[in-house]
C-alpha cells in the first residue's frame, strides 16, 4: 500500500479517536450536569421537607399549648369552683356550730332553770319560782339559799307568813324591780280596804327584807300620812272658847307646828283623835287666837293681821303683839 494511503488512514484513525474522545467528554460533562441538578433537586426536596416537618412541629406544639392552656382553664375553674364551695361549707359549718352553740345555752339555761327550782309552802298555799328571782332581791331567801339548800331535792319550803299578800311580793321579785305597778296597787288597796293593808304589805316585805319594795311602800304610806294629817281636824280650848280648824292652818305658826310634831310619830295618837276626844286647851286670850287663826287661814296675810291690828283699842296692842311674839313665835 502507498504510503500516502496509509498516512491518510492513520489521519483518519486520529480523527476518529479523536471524535470519540470529544464525544466522550462531552457525555461525561452532560452527566456531570444531570448529576447537579438532581442534587439540588433533592436538597430542595430536603429543605421543603424539612421546612414542611418544622412547620408540622410548631402546628403541634401550638395544638398542644392550646390544650394544656384549656386543661389549666378546667382546672383554675375547677378550683375556683372547689374554693366557693369550700368557703360555703365553712359558713354553713359556722352557722351550724353557731346554732348549736345557742341551742347548748338554751339546754344548759333550762336545765339549771330546772335545777333551780323550788317550791313554797306560804301559810298553807303552795308557789313554785326559781331560786335565783327569790335570792336575787331578797335578803331573806339569799341567807335561806346561800349554798346549804339542796336544789336537787323535791321537798316542800314552808314559810309561815300571810299567803294573801306574798303573791304581790314574788311578782315584784319577778319583775325588773317594777315600783309603779307596786304604787298603783298601794294606791287601789288603800282606796278599796285602807291604809293598814298596805301597812300590812310593809310588813311582810320587811320580813323577806326586799329592799326595793319597802322604800315604794314607805314612800306611799308616808306621802298618804302626810296628806291625811295635813287636813286633820283639830279642836282647841283656848280662853274657854272652842276652836276647829286643820292640822295644816295651824302648822303655819312655829307654835302649832311644834306642839303637834309629837302627835305624827309612827304608832302613837293623832293629834286629830286625841283633840277629839278632849280639845287641846290653850291658857290665851280667846280674842288674840281669833286674830291669828284669821291670819293664818289667809296664809299668813300681812294685809289680814294689819287689819286686825288696826281694830284693836291702843290699850290692848302691846298685850297683842308680846303674846304673838312670846308665845305663838310670830314676828
Amino acid at each position: 500500500m502507498p504510503s500516502s494511503h496509509v498516512v491518510e488512514k492513520n489521519e483518519e484513525d486520529d480523527d476518529v479517536q479523536a471524535g470519540g474522545e470529544a464525544t466522550t467528554t462531552t457525555t461525561e460533562g452532560k452527566g456531570e450536569d444531570d448529576d447537579d441538578g438532581s442534587s439540588s433537586e433533592i436538597r430542595v426536596s430536603s429543605l421543603l421537607l424539612r421546612r414542611s416537618n418544622i412547620v408540622d412541629q410548631l402546628f403541634l406544639k401550638q395544638e398542644l399549648l392550646n390544650r394544656r392552656e384549656e386543661d389549666i382553664l378546667k382546672r383554675s375553674k375547677s378550683l375556683e369552683d372547689l374554693r366557693q364551695r369550700v368557703e360555703r361549707e365553712a359558713r354553713e359549718l359556722e352557722d351550724q356550730k353557731s346554732r348549736f352553740e345557742s341551742e347548748k345555752r338554751s339546754v344548759r339555761k333550762y336545765k339549771e332553770s330546772e335545777a333551780g327550782r323550788v317550791r313554797l309552802n306560804v301559810g298553807g298555799e303552795r308557789f313554785e319560782t326559781s331560786i335565783e328571782t327569790l335570792r336575787e332581791k331578797s335578803g331573806f331567801f339569799k341567807a335561806m339559799f346561800s349554798g346549804a339548800w339542796d336544789t336537787e331535792a323535791s321537798e316542800v319550803v314552808f314559810i309561815d307568813r300571810c299567803p294573801k299578800r306574798f303573791p304581790l311580793l314574788l311578782n315584784f321579785l319577778r319583775s325588773d324591780d317594777d315600783n309603779d305597778c307596786l304604787t298603783e296597787y298601794c294606791y287601789e288597796t288603800a282606796s278599796r280596804e285602807g291604809l293598814h293593808e298596805i301597812i300590812g304589805l310593809l310588813r311582810e316585805a320587811e320580813f323577806y327584807q326586799i329592799d326595793a319594795a319597802v322604800e315604794v311602800i314607805e314612800e306611799f304610806v308616808n306621802h298618804t300620812r302626810d296628806l291625811a294629817t295635813a287636813f286633820d281636824t283639830i279642836t282647841l280650848n283656848v280662853g274657854g272658847e272652842l276652836f276647829a280648824t286643820s292640822r295644816r292652818t295651824l302648822c303655819l305658826c312655829p307654835f302649832f307646828d311644834n306642839l303637834l310634831a309629837g302627835f305624827t310619830n309612827q304608832g302613837q295618837l293623832s293629834a286629830s283623835k286625841l283633840s277629839g276626844l278632849q280639845p287641846i286647851f290653850l291658857d290665851r286670850n280667846p280674842k288674840f287666837f281669833a286674830i291669828l287663826l284669821d291670819y293664818l287661814r289667809s296664809g299668813c296675810c300681812r294685809q289680814v293681821l294689819s287689819h286686825h291690828i288696826s281694830l284693836l283699842p291702843d290699850e290692848l296692842l302691846s298685850y297683842f303683839k308680846d303674846d304673838m311674839k312670846n308665845f305663838y313665835e310670830l314676828d
